[in-house]
């Protein structure tokens, strides 16, 4: 009964929360102009800390999930959520990838939003992840892996629904290969809201934007650093780590749209999906 009315906390939460924050970001102003020119909300995935704050509540009145696991979740969430916001905002689309943020930096000493979001994601990666049992060093690579993921998401959201398939296929693996149900009463409102967000996107009506995108990577990334095997995790980092350096030479939509099986699944629920 417990686990049920969590459920229902997170749908009722998500039903009611995106359109009152796609409402909110109309009113504000904060549009994108996406790829076909159109105007539309931004930073969507805002939502998604006003989403898991009252199904936390829940889970920790009721001891669903560990106390510990909550705190370290809801930090990483809003910690994210609030770097991705503040680069939606502010950043002026000059640099891609760690390697422009940082060659902006060290050759005019500038330091521009995406720079600043590097640096805050990691200290913030390693702080969510600080005290989990293990030998010292084992903080920098959870860290790292928690970073990677949530950049992984960010540098996928340039499609509408893209990051948020990358996220459900990621979930999916975990779920099937991990099975820690801690683990997946955690993902469950990220889930939920993504899947009932999804329409949104796909009809290219709202933009996840990094406040969305990194939150998501992040989550997941803190997910399988709470709950799965260290094998598990080693292997999903060098994975990461593999990505994330192809990724800064050469274009991740390039390499889908140029392979038949990762087009279809990038086309897949859009309108037109040969655009």
């Amino acid at each position: 009964m417990t686990t049920l009315v969590y459920f229902i906390v997170i749908i009722v939460a998500s039903l009611v929360l995106i359109p009152l924050w796609s409402e909110l970001m109309r009113r504000v102003r904060h549009l994108e102009v996406n790829y076909r020119g159109r105007a539309i909300p931004q930073s969507m995935g805002g939502v998604y800390p006003l989403v898991f704050l009252p199904a936390a509540v829940w889970a920790d009145r009721v001891g669903l999930i560990p106390a510990e696991f909550l705190v370290r979740m809801l930090t990483v969430t809003v910690g994210f959520g609030v770097l991705g916001l503040v680069d939606d905002i502010w950043s002026d689309g000059r640099d891609k990838g760690f390697g422009g943020h940082f060659r902006r930096f060290i050759s005019h000493a500038q330091v521009s939003t995406g720079f600043f979001k590097a640096v805050a994601g990691f200290s913030l990666s390693l702080l969510v992840v600080a005290g989990i049992p293990g030998y010292f060093l084992s903080i920098f690579w959870r860290g790292l892996l928690v970073a990677l993921a949530a950049n992984l998401l960010n540098l996928l959201d340039l499609r509408p629904g893209r990051s948020l398939k990358c996220f459900f296929l990621f979930a999916l693996i975990y779920i099937g290969l991990v099975r820690s149900v801690p683990g997946i009463l955690l993902l469950f409102p990220f889930l939920l809201a993504s899947l009932l967000y999804l329409p949104t996107d796909l009809s290219e009506k709202g933009m996840l934007g990094d406040a969305g995108a990194n939150v998501l990577g992040g989550v997941l990334g803190l997910t399988i650093v709470l709950t799965a095997p260290a094998t598990f995790q080693l292997v999903l980092l060098l994975f990461l780590l593999m990505i994330n350096i192809i990724a800064e030479r050469v274009s991740l939509s390039r390499l889908i749209v140029e392979r038949p099986l990762l087009r279809f699944f990038d086309n897949l629920g859009l309108k037109n999906g040969d655009k």
